[in-house]
């Protein structure tokens, strides 16, 4: 999902002007249309800025607004005019220009965002991150001017230690492309270390999970779960290829890609404040053992929701939800929807791992992505948690290595589809073909078709890789998980 600075509320102009009926009118619906968007209801945050347009047409704020809700609704085509329109009223908001770059980029108009990016960092020189997303969106190499000015800033000792984290990562992808792979690989642990690390899962909160849900605890009865069988959950770490399995399952006539939803986090923070506060627990993972039908009837509404604010009136049979971190959400998941489907897909922890510390993630729960160990620890809680899941889960679970895919596609996505029990559709082998707004760092990959590229590409570091076999457990054990079916 791609947010947008929150503009100030406008002010009348002259401290005697009154204050006009249509100008409360606009601040009602538009502050109303913000708070929607701070909840992902993009359909309600929409309805909010059309009311408040009907009365001020040309106001350049409300169309940005809602043309970045349109484009956070897979409406990208109608998004990007009224971004647009809005941008030719007021082409003086730096911070615009910079948002409409990066909704340009997850359309799939490359060139595009490149040129409007570089616009943004023009009418703001001396902010890093319109540098950092022009590094990632474009195919600048070292000669690059704006990457002469990222290199400059390192040489800036008041730079913010997240400012600094955005140079190190922008640099490390411009190294990497242009094939300077020590380099690169520097300067992508620079910016973890400048980054840190502000979440990650230790080995005894996975043994509280694993120990919470057992399967007693998952096929108890009653459930209050919705018995709807649309729900289909795309798991595996960040950068696995997730965001390349849904883009093949949306190209289905009868599945809605709803990218990744927070339904299933808002879900499990609702679980464990009741069951904290009506139940005698010793941990908050243990909700899920204590939790009353009402509360997981609750949860799943209000994922359902999600997705039907995500795209309304839109009819579908299935519908994907791929946060990655679901995977240790599952036996909440299985009590919310006990006739869902989960997809898992399997990278080589190498490939996996390598390409987790070259990205910079926004959201915290991924910062264990920025040290080797942290990174290490989290792949090892996540093979543990879902060798668990195999033995316990009462879900129907897919799993799919993404080198086989790759190798064999036609028939690993016709396997797919049958998994989801729908009629096969050729479009499906069409990835690239996809007009869908792709709002993760893969944005850019996925426009790429089937390819064997992001294959083996560990095997370029050399010794760099060294630390990471270490952590990950040698190079057995991670064989061993890059073929987890045998």
């Amino acid at each position: 999902m791609m947010r947008v600075v929150q503009d100030k509320k406008p002010k009348p102009k002259g401290p005697e002007r009154p204050i006009s009926k249509k100008f409360r009118y606009g601040i009602r619906h538009f502050e109303e249309g913000v708070t929607f968007m701070g909840r992902s209801q993009f359909a309600e945050a929409a309805a909010c800025f059309e009311r408040a347009l009907k009365k001020d047409r040309r106001n350049a704020g409300l169309l940005f607004y809602l043309g970045a809700c349109l484009c956070n609704m897979d409406e990208t085509a109608r998004g990007l005019r009224l971004l647009r329109e809005s941008l030719s009223i007021k082409p003086d908001e730096p911070n615009r220009w910079w948002n409409y770059a990066n909704f340009l980029y997850f359309a799939g108009e490359l060139e595009e965002a490149g040129r409007v990016m570089r616009r943004a960092i023009d009418m703001q020189p001396g902010k890093v991150n319109p540098m950092y997303n022009y590094c990632t969106m474009s195919n600048a190499g070292p000669d690059d001017p704006i990457v002469h000015r990222l290199e400059a800033r390192l040489e800036d000792e008041g730079l913010s230690r997240l400012d600094r984290s955005f140079v190190h990562y922008g640099l490390a992808k411009v190294y990497d492309r242009a094939k300077q792979h020590d380099r690169a690989f520097e300067q992508a642990l620079l910016g973890g270390a400048a980054y840190g690390v502000e979440c990650n899962l230790d080995d005894e909160n996975v043994e509280r999970i694993i120990r919470a849900n057992t399967r007693e605890a998952l096929t108890r009865r009653p459930c209050g779960g919705n018995p709807t069988e649309a729900p289909v959950f795309i798991l595996g770490m960040p950068r696995s290829g997730t965001t390349f399995t849904e883009t093949v399952l949306s190209r289905h006539r009868d599945v809605l890609a709803a990218g990744e939803l927070s339904g299933c986090r808002t879900a499990e923070i609702l679980a464990m404040n009741w069951a904290a506060q009506n139940t005698p627990i010793s941990n908050a993972f243990e909700s899920v053992r204590t939790i009353v039908p009402q509360v997981e009837e609750v949860a799943a509404q209000y994922l359902l929701d999600q997705v039907r604010g995500f795209a309304p009136g839109r009819e579908f049979r299935r519908f994907t939800d791929k946060l990655p971190e679901n995977v240790f959400r599952l036996g909440l998941i299985s009590r919310m929807f006990p006739n869902a489907r989960v997809v898992v897909i399997h990278r080589h922890p190498l490939d996996n791992c390598v390409s987790c510390l070259f990205q910079r993630f926004n959201d915290i729960q991924y910062s264990y992505t920025n040290t080797i160990e942290t990174l290490a620890t989290q792949y090892r809680a996540y093979q543990k948690v879902l060798a668990h899941w195999r033995e316990v889960l009462p879900l129907r679970m897919h799993e799919v290595v993404y080198e086989d895919m790759v190798a064999d596609f036609e028939t690993h996505v016709r396997r797919l589809v049958s998994f989801l029990d729908l009629e096969w559709d050729p479009a499906c082998l069409d990835p690239a073909g996809s007009t869908r707004a792709v709002r993760t760092a893969s944005a850019a990959q996925v426009r790429e078709g089937v390819n064997s590229r992001s294959v083996d590409k560990w095997k370029r570091y050399g010794a760099r890789i060294g630390p990471l076999v270490e952590a990950l457990g040698g190079m057995e054990q991670i064989e061993a998980w890059a073929r987890p079916r045998g």
